[in-house]
């Protein structure tokens, strides 16, 4: 019976990997054949003479696959390295603000008492189901009247105000389960400050890493606000400029291609921070 269980328990995982990895493939796939192979039905499911022209292609170079063919640059090729940056450095600014903030101030609430903290907390988890397109309207109302509309600034911003409410309550329920390491360090003549800084941080570096990982990826993923916010305009980034991308009728390898560069960037991060991660344990912060 246990055997049966096992064998179905690694039959699941099989199926989700599959599940997952597929796209990733398919589109990875797509961007290394030419195109004759995309127009080859059915497509092979293995590139039979892959080549890298897309990858050159959308990033604005010809890449010559033979003496007598080149393939020319996606006209498309400014608005991905310009959402390209974009994104970066939106996604690099936000993690980097969301982090300096949430850190002491997850540490406050989960090692500290003081009054209306439990108002405080639920405060900060009702904001954290709050849809995003629901206040769309309003920040788009008061970023135009503000000249916020279109800029980088405006996105992270309003990108700060999803990272921080979630990365905080997530991190809460990881510093709650640290050892009480407080009295010890106050004993050994640390302040409040030093003990956050120089003890409690290294000791919560994988919460820390997983929090950093979030808040990223939320940042490189949003849409809703940056379809509105930013769409066309010098601050587009690489998801709106993606989506616009799409209905420009693109090669279709150089659309895989762009979508794959679009991956790269998480994958990275999560890759360098892969071994905090490892460590963590969550737990729910609202008990």
């Amino acid at each position: 019976m246990q055997r049966r269980m096992t064998l179905w328990a690694w039959l699941g995982i099989a199926v989700a990997v599959v599940w997952t990895l597929l796209p990733i493939y398919w589109f990875l796939k797509m961007s290394l054949l030419t195109p004759d192979e995309i127009a080859r039905f059915p497509p092979p499911l293995v590139p039979l003479d892959p080549t890298p022209a897309a990858y050159f292609n959308i990033f604005g170079f010809d890449y010559q696959v033979t003496p007598e063919l080149v393939r020319r640059a996606s006209g498309q090729a400014g608005q991905i390295i310009n959402g390209l940056i974009n994104s970066l450095i939106v996604s690099i600014v936000v993690t980097a603000i969301t982090m300096l903030v949430v850190v002491p101030l997850a540490y406050v609430f989960a090692r500290l008492d003081f009054r209306f903290k439990q108002a405080l907390l639920i405060t900060i988890l009702l904001s954290v189901a709050l849809p995003p397109v629901s206040t769309l309207i309003p920040f788009y109302a008061l970023y135009v009247q503000l000249g916020l509309a279109g800029t980088l600034f405006g996105l992270i911003v309003v990108t700060l105000t999803i990272t921080i409410p979630f990365v905080t309550w997530m991190l809460i329920g990881y510093l709650r389960n640290l050892p009480p390491v407080e009295r010890l360090a106050r004993v050994d003549g640390y302040s409040r400050l030093e003990t956050l800084v120089f003890i409690v941080i290294p000791l919560a570096r994988s919460g820390i890493a997983v929090a950093a990982v979030i808040a990223f990826l939320f940042a490189w993923n949003e849409y809703t606000y940056a379809l509105v916010l930013v769409n066309g305009t010098p601050a587009n980034t690489l998801a709106t400029a993606l989506s616009g991308f799409l209905f420009q009728h693109p090669e279709p390898s150089h659309l895989a291609a762009a979508l794959v560069v679009s991956i790269l960037p998480p994958v990275l991060v999560a890759y360098f921070l892969q071994r905090h991660i490892a460590e963590m344990n969550l737990v729910d912060p609202i008990r």
